[in-house]
């Protein structure tokens, strides 16, 4: 099961270029219908877990450097992060694919040069002197279209190749993931107290001899909490940027279960180029309505929200993705 959505974000500079000079570049690219600035995944992800660590009490993963790579390791059941980010570890080789993904949120309309002339005048007065120094910033303000998707079904679920963890049917969940971190090279990175607390999510962990796999899964509740805190997050995100927040919650949001790709994006994307050309409001009530014929057509359902209903969405995809009942 995979959910996508399209987010359009309405803000300013979210990160910049490497600079030229002493000017502060925005990150541009070039389009079919001319230079658009955007913000990258990196960038977004970056103030996503932060912004969950500070809020939802979401743990760092662990990182090593093993093989002369700084990267993340240990599972899914030590970091939230680490189950949706994903890594890739050199040493013991194995691969954890993001199950977020997130494109470029690139700005609907175009940039036209504009910048900000900045001193530090007032500085150099209080520090006695007259001379200053001069810096140019490029500077945005517009609105940002953002796909993203979720594959909901790995959401809690990890499999690691070619690790022997000496599993046997009469060991304890506790057993099991001492086991596991043990046969990754981290079991003295971890208590018992720790393992103590991370039995409440794990359901199950096994190894199967013939394929040489070590399944991790965690509790239906544990992957319910994991999904409504991301997506509830990135309705209400901003990044610290020059002094000042970038304010990256949509003002508009379309979700769904049945779409393999977020190709309804295409229709949002000409709607607004539309209504800028046209130098008009963007009515979301109208956009609304041309989405849901458009997916009626395709026998296909959407989920929109507004900044106002978002976490009643939310609460509605949850719902149907786990169901009502708290048993796993």
């Amino acid at each position: 099961m995979k959910l996508t959505g399209v987010f359009v974000i309405e803000t300013g500079v979210v990160n910049r270029g490497d600079g030229i000079g002493n000017i502060a570049t925005v990150k541009k690219l070039t389009t079919p219908e001319g230079i658009k600035p955007f913000f990258s995944p990196v960038s977004y992800k970056r103030a996503l877990w932060k912004s969950l660590q500070q809020n939802r009490n979401w743990k760092e993963p662990m990182v090593s450097k093993d093989g002369g790579v700084v990267q993340k390791t240990g599972t899914i059941i030590d970091s939230e992060e680490f189950d949706f980010a994903g890594t890739m570890v050199a040493k013991p080789t194995y691969v954890r694919e993001s199950t977020l993904l997130v494109d470029n949120g690139i700005a609907v309309n175009s940039y036209f040069g504009d910048t900000e002339f900045m001193t530090n005048a007032a500085i150099s007065k209080l520090y006695g002197e007259n001379e200053t120094n001069i810096i140019n910033k490029e500077i945005f303000y517009g609105i940002y279209i953002m796909p993203f998707g979720i594959e909901v079904n790995r959401i809690g679920v990890q499999e690691i190749k070619n690790l022997d963890t000496k599993i046997s049917d009469s060991d304890s969940i506790e057993d099991r993931i001492k086991k596991v971190y043990d046969a990754l090279g981290l079991g003295n990175r971890v208590s018992e107290d720790q393992i103590k607390e991370w039995v409440n999510r794990v359901k199950s962990i096994e190894y199967y001899k013939d394929g040489k796999i070590t399944k991790i899964v965690l509790t239906k509740e544990e992957r319910k909490r994991r999904l409504k805190e991301l997506l509830e997050e990135m309705g209400e995100l901003s990044r610290r940027m020059e002094g000042s927040e970038r304010n990256l919650s949509p003002r508009f949001s379309v979700f769904s279960l049945e779409y393999a790709s977020p190709k309804y994006m295409f229709l949002i994307k000409d709607y607004i180029n539309q209504k800028i050309l046209e130098g008009g409001y963007l009515d979301f009530n109208k956009l609304s309505e041309e989405l849901e014929n458009f997916a009626k057509q395709e026998q296909k359902t959407l989920k929109i929200a507004d900044y106002k209903n978002y976490r009643a969405v939310v609460n509605e995809i949850i719902k149907e993705i786990f169901g009502e009942t708290k048993n796993d």
